[in-house]
C-alpha cells in the first residue's frame, strides 16, 4: 500500500491550491490528494476559462513539486441548501468541473459529499442524493473516473454512518463507478460508526471501498483531523480491515492538524493583547515547522504500514 497526503496540509500557510502543492517540493510524499474543497469562484462562472486555467496551474505546480495527483476531493457544496434551482445548477456545474479537472490531471478517483436538508425524511435523503449523484454518471463513464461518497461525522439518518449503511446506499445508487471513501476521524465521532467499529465497517464495504481519509481525534464530537497516535483511533482495526478486503487504493492522509494553525477549525488560538498591542509572534507555527511535521506524518504512515508488512514506496 502506498502513502499519500492532502493539499490541505498547508491550508492557511499559503493562499492558493497551487501554492499548497508547491510546498511539497522535496517532500517524502510523492502522491497527493488534490483538495478542490473550498469555494472556488472559477467553478461557478458561466465561462470555462477560469477553471481550465486552474487545471493548468495545478498541473504545473505538481510538475514543479515532483508529485502525482492520485485522488481528489470536490468542492464541499450542499446541493440541497436551498430550493433555488439556479443554486442547485451552480453546485452541479462546480462539481462537474472538478471531475473534468480530474480527467485533465489524470486523477482516477474523487470524493463528492452527499447533500442534506433538515426537512428531508430518510427516504427523501436517499432518493434525492441518488438523483444528485446521477448528475455525474455521464462524466464518470466518459472518463472512467470513480466518484466516492464519504461517511459523515454527524449523519442525520442511518444512511452514511457505517460501512454497512454506505454499502446499502451504494447498491441503491447502482452504478459500477460509484464507491466509498472511509474517513477514520468521522467514524470516531459518529455514534453509529463508533458502536459498529472500524474493522466491521471496512469489511462491510469490501470491494466498494476505493478511498481513505486517514486521521485521528479524541472521539469527543469535535470535527478534528490530527495525525495517528495523537488521538484514540485504533489503527490495528483499520489496517487489518484494509488487508482483509484487499483494498487497492492509497493510504491517504487527511490530517492537516499535525501542527495546529490558529485558523484551523473547530479550535482557534486567540491573539493576545499586551500593552494595547496585539501579539501574534507565536500565534501559529512557521511553515518550515509545518514542512517538518509533514515529514513526520510520512514516517508515521510508513511505520503503520510496515507494521503489517504492506508498505510500498
Amino acid at each position: 500500500m502506498k502513502l499519500s497526503t492532502s493539499t490541505g496540509d498547508f491550508s492557511f500557510y499559503v493562499d492558493t491550491i497551487a501554492e499548497k502543492v508547491r510546498c511539497f517540493k522535496g517532500s517524502e510524499f510523492k502522491n497527493i490528494n488534490l483538495e478542490q474543497t473550498g469555494t472556488v469562484p472559477e467553478f461557478m462562472e458561466e465561462s470555462d476559462d477560469g477553471w481550465k486555467r486552474l487545471a493548468h496551474e495545478w498541473g504545473e505546480a505538481a510538475a514543479y513539486a515532483g508529485v502525482t495527483y492520485v485522488v481528489s476531493h470536490s468542492p464541499c457544496l450542499n446541493p440541497f441548501q436551498s430550493s433555488d434551482d439556479e443554486a442547485y445548477a451552480a453546485t452541479i456545474r462546480a462539481i462537474r468541473r472538478s471531475i473534468e479537472i480530474c480527467h485533465i490531471l489524470s486523477i482516477p478517483r474523487i470524493v463528492v459529499h452527499a447533500g442534506t436538508n433538515s426537512a428531508f425524511t430518510e427516504d427523501e435523503y436517499r432518493s434525492k442524493n441518488k438523483k444528485f449523484y446521477s448528475e455525474f454518471f455521464d462524466l464518470m463513464e466518459k472518463y472512467d473516473i470513480t466518484v466516492m461518497t464519504e461517511n459523515t461525522p454527524d449523519a442525520p439518518y442511518h444512511t452514511l454512518s457505517t460501512g454497512r449503511e454506505m454499502r446499502e446506499f451504494i447498491e441503491y445508487v447502482e452504478h459500477p463507478l460509484f464507491a466509498a471513501c472511509w474517513d477514520t476521524a468521522h467514524a470516531n465521532i459518529n455514534t453509529q460508526a463508533k458502536a459498529e467499529g472500524s474493522y466491521q465497517s471496512i469489511t462491510a464495504l469490501g470491494e466498494k471501498l476505493k478511498g481513505l481519509h486517514i486521521s485521528d481525534n479524541f472521539g469527543d464530537g469535535a470535527h478534528h483531523h490530527t495525525w495517528p497516535f495523537a488521538g484514540i483511533v485504533n489503527f490495528d482495526a483499520v489496517v487489518q480491515g484494509l488487508l482483509d478486503v484487499h483494498y487497492d487504493g492509497y493510504f491517504n492522509f487527511e490530517a492537516s492538524y499535525t501542527l495546529l494553525h490558529a485558523k484551523n477549525i473547530p479550535y482557534h488560538r486567540r491573539p493576545w493583547v499586551h500593552n494595547g498591542e496585539t501579539v501574534t509572534r507565536l500565534l501559529s507555527p512557521s511553515i518550515e515547522m509545518k514542512r517538518k511535521a509533514t515529514t513526520l506524518l510520512y514516517e508515521v504512515g510508513k511505520y503503520i504500514l510496515e507494521s503489517y508488512d504492506c508498505f510500498e514506496e
